[in-house]
């Protein structure tokens, strides 16, 4: 056969895998929606801030807790990331403790999406979180949602980080949260700083009164003291007296400094209701 009469074979423009590759990519997308159109109209059309907001109340808030502030949010889990669990996001006035002494507590309240195969009166279920108004406790702005949407990020210690997602119009509700945990911390650092001051103090104290019973002891003898009673007061023996005193005899007299305990190693409590005296002050010498 001549050479002008064959056909000359066409060359495809694109490979054959990159067909199929195509083909398989579109079909998923396209699945996906029927997925997320599926979930979506089965999904149940309750208003969640409202289950959410009555299930706070009615279980979750303590006698006399009062919110602070309040955040509409949506959170999408792995595990059902086509359905968002929305919710609330809210710090309350919870009474302090002595653990946490300014009080408060962050709350995060999630509807969970009904389940397609659940009967439909079937009782909603949320997902319940608390922490603490702590320093630890951090709640900080972040971006969720292949970084489409605005979040909070909280990160507690031991415990995996909740990213939340809140709608465009809420940004109002998220800074007054936040600027109520802020106020919260604020508050916080004032009572540590304090109680650390209180604790020095303490410590200054201890260390004053494990010196003062360290040192020795004097008693200035008053009218009516006798050799006995003074050793008695302050838990010694009249013996031990005469002889830290070189007293010979029970003659004490009016005015006397007497050394009722000498320097120990070991810190004796006070006598109560009495405050030993220091050692008198030297005399100075004439010239």
């Amino acid at each position: 056969m001549p050479r002008r009469n064959r056909r000359k074979r066409r060359r495809a423009p694109y490979p054959v895998w990159i067909k199929y590759v195509v083909v398989c990519v579109s079909l998923a997308i396209v699945v996906t929606l029927a997925q997320i159109g599926i979930h979506t109209y089965r999904a149940d059309p309750r208003d969640s801030r409202v289950f959410a907001e009555r299930e706070l109340r009615l279980t979750t808030l303590r006698p006399n807790e009062r919110v602070i502030a309040e955040v509409s949010v949506w959170q999408r889990p792995l595990i059902d990331y086509f359905r968002a669990t929305r919710g609330i996001l809210v710090v309350t006035d919870a009474p302090p403790d002595k653990t946490h002494p300014v009080g408060g507590r962050l709350l995060y309240l999630g509807l969970q999406p009904r389940d397609p195969l659940s009967p439909p009166d079937a009782p909603p279920t949320f997902d319940q979180r608390e922490w603490p108004i702590d320093t630890l406790v951090s709640v900080t702005p972040t971006r969720t949602f292949f970084f489409v949407a605005n979040a909070l990020a909280i990160a507690a210690p031991r415990e995996p980080k909740l990213v939340v997602g809140f709608p465009a119009g809420a940004s109002s509700d998220a800074d007054a949260l936040r600027n109520a945990i802020a106020k919260k911390y604020a508050t916080l650092r004032v009572v540590g700083w304090q109680r650390r001051e209180e604790r020095r103090a303490r410590d200054r104290a201890r260390l004053v009164q494990e010196f003062e019973g360290r040192r020795a002891w004097y008693h200035t003898v008053k009218r009516g003291d006798a050799l006995s009673s003074v050793a008695t007061l302050y838990g010694a023996t009249p013996d031990d007296v005469r002889k830290w005193n070189g007293i010979v005899g029970d003659r004490i007299r009016i005015g006397q400094k007497l050394l009722v305990k000498p320097w120990t190693k070991k810190a004796a409590p006070f006598p109560p209701g009495v405050i030993p005296e220091r050692a008198p002050a030297p005399q100075p010498t004439s010239p």
